[in-house]
């Protein structure tokens, strides 16, 4: 990316290499907003800020990334894709800085290095307030818009691409490893400490359901998307052909009313009917066991992978820990009562979701039509 955003792209304009940067760091830091808006957005639909349970999940994402810059076998979440090449070649230089601005900015479209930029989403999202998840994701955005200004030295197309090396060699290098490891072991420490002086009364329930709403909403979209592997699966447990085509619509039903009665602010129900229906899938699995023997697949999210009878069993029984959490420390607060206009500190994020609509279906439109340019050549 950092060769495409070079003095040499410009003509050896450093003055209009300075405004393809300064776009492109923009781009960057206006997408990277916008996703931490989004994803505090969601924390507080799900019921966020979680007091010190939200608290302690930023503690255990940290630890979880510290341990990876340790050498733990930890993922990143990444669709590890580069932006569109063609941009660079379709759109005017500036255009196309500022396109490579909004690809890179969030981050996760693209490749990961490290688990910082996660914790700090993690923060945003537990967090609940729209205003501060864009204003600590923005940093991120715009520290990686202004990677490009290594380039201002660069004159020719060989200086790109041994500056490009150097840049791969540099990536591997222990050093940042550590940086990223301090950087999270200081959000670490200090989210301990804030743990230790929040005296709000505690939102454990209200985090469980959270946690119910995510893993059944995953479990039943990968359904829905994987049709084809969902209905293999359940041909494995020995149904009726009947019995398979009600679980087939069912079950993914199920999944979503209970993600849709967390969103509705009805927790503690979304725990009680999480309840029976692990009950029923329990159910399920022990009769597959006697019809299909030990190993089963499981298809909770819409694979195809046989695990042991047991192993599914006991991922149902913690599931239902949570559910139980919920059910009995969660809350039924109808959002729609608390739902209104957007004032004062909410109008920011709005303008952020708003702005981000607006330059999706923008860069969707161009990008559709060039395409079809494309095509047409």
């Amino acid at each position: 990316m950092v060769e495409t955003i070079t003095p040499v792209v410009h003509g050896g304009s450093r003055s209009r290499w300075g405004i393809s940067l300064a776009l492109h760091a923009l781009g960057a830091a206006v997408a990277a907003a916008i996703v931490g808006s989004l994803l505090a957005g969601a924390g507080a639909l799900l019921g966020a800020p979680w007091g010190a349970p939200g608290a302690v999940l930023v503690v255990a994402a940290a630890a979880l990334y510290v341990a990876r810059e340790l050498g733990a076998p930890v993922p990143v979440p990444q669709l590890r894709r580069q932006v569109p090449d063609w941009w660079r070649t379709f759109f005017p230089p500036h255009v196309a800085a500022f396109l490579y601005g909004l690809g890179l900015g969030p981050g996760f479209l693209t490749y990961l290095g490290h688990g910082t930029v996660v914790v700090v989403s993690v923060a945003a999202f537990a967090s609940g307030r729209p205003l501060l998840g864009a204003a600590v994701l923005a940093p991120f955005g715009l520290a990686r818009g202004l990677g490009p200004v290594i380039a201002f030295g660069v004159r020719s197309p060989s200086d790109a691409a041994a500056l490009v090396e150097r840049l791969d060699r540099s990536a591997s290098r222990a050093r940042w490893r550590v940086a990223n490891a301090l950087a999270l072991s200081v959000v670490l420490v200090a989210t301990i400490l804030e743990v230790r002086t929040i005296d709000a009364p505690s939102e454990v329930g209200a985090l469980a359901a959270a946690a119910l709403a995510l893993a059944f909403g995953a479990a039943a979209i990968a359904k829905l998307a994987r049709g084809a592997s969902w209905r293999r699966t359940l041909g494995s447990y020995g149904l009726r052909p009947g019995a398979t085509r009600l679980a087939g619509f069912g079950v993914p039903a199920v999944e979503i009313c209970i993600a849709a009665l967390v969103l509705a602010g009805l927790g503690s129900s979304a725990g009680l009917l999480s309840i029976v229906a692990l009950v029923a899938f329990s159910v399920a699995i022990v009769l597959g066991r006697v019809r299909a023997g030990r190993r089963l697949e499981c298809g909770c999210f819409g694979g195809s992978a046989t695990r042991d009878y047991r192993l599914l069993l006991a991922r149902n029984l913690a599931l239902a820990a949570v559910a139980f959490v919920a059910w009995r420390a969660g809350e039924d607060a109808p959002l729609v009562h608390s739902l209104g206009e957007p004032a004062g500190a909410d109008l920011f994020p709005v303008a952020l979701v708003v702005l981000g609509l607006a330059l999706a279906a923008w860069v969707g439109a161009v990008a559709f039509a060039g395409v079809g340019r494309r095509r047409g050549d």
